[in-house]
């Protein structure tokens, strides 16, 4: 997860979440990649970043990004602990990573105690109901792919209604959300053309 960052672009969930985050923001962001949100947040809009990458390879490249970077696997109560040194978040960033997660929903609830007052979770997942997925099953095909919607790393899959009820079941309320289109010009039907959700999550209490 990486390459450059592009500000105008408004058909990438990268660009999405990031001008989702507040000026001078204290960031969680999970899974960062190479950190290319988490260097447009600080230089631009003045954030502080921790991050929780993991594989140490990736954290190597990608630690002058942050202001405190975890190497782990955030599933792990040990590496929430040490991120968790640096809480209250106003953002927790899991950008293309729930999907990777053995249980998702738990992390969710993990990270409410984490977020200050006005703390939001902001998530993009890729849309399993996408037409290509659905085009490929009527054909008898799931075949997996190195990255991209059937990336053979997922372990969970999500619709765009399934997504947000998974925010629901977690403990949040959904205050925004956004659909990244592929082919980005097919802007309609966010269901079913929709590649990715974006969600901006609040507590729901």
């Amino acid at each position: 997860y990486g390459g450059t960052f592009n500000p105008q672009d408004h058909n990438n969930p990268r660009t999405i979440i990031a001008q989702w985050v507040p000026p001078g923001a204290n960031v969680l962001e999970v899974g960062p990649g190479d950190g290319v949100i988490a260097r447009w947040l600080r230089q631009s809009k003045g954030c502080r970043v921790t991050g929780i990458e993991m594989a140490p390879e990736v954290a190597e490249c990608a630690a002058d990004a942050f202001d405190y970077l975890h190497t782990g696997n955030v599933e792990d109560p040990m590496v929430i602990s040490q991120a968790a040194a640096h809480c209250p978040f106003d953002a927790v960033i899991f950008a293309d990573v729930l999907e990777h997660l053995v249980d998702p929903w738990k992390m969710l609830g993990v990270m409410l105690p984490l977020l200050s007052p006005t703390g939001r979770i902001l998530i993009s997942v890729p849309n399993i109901a996408h037409w290509t997925a659905r085009v490929n099953l009527l054909i008898g095909r799931f075949n997996y792919t190195d990255g991209y919607l059937m990336d053979r790393s997922h372990l969970r899959w999500f619709t765009r209604r399934t997504a947000k009820d998974m925010a629901r079941q977690s403990g949040y309320r959904v205050m925004a959300e956004a659909t990244v289109y592929k082919p980005h010009f097919t802007r309609v039907w966010p269901s079913l053309m929709g590649f990715q959700t974006v969600l901006n999550l609040a507590p729901a209490a």
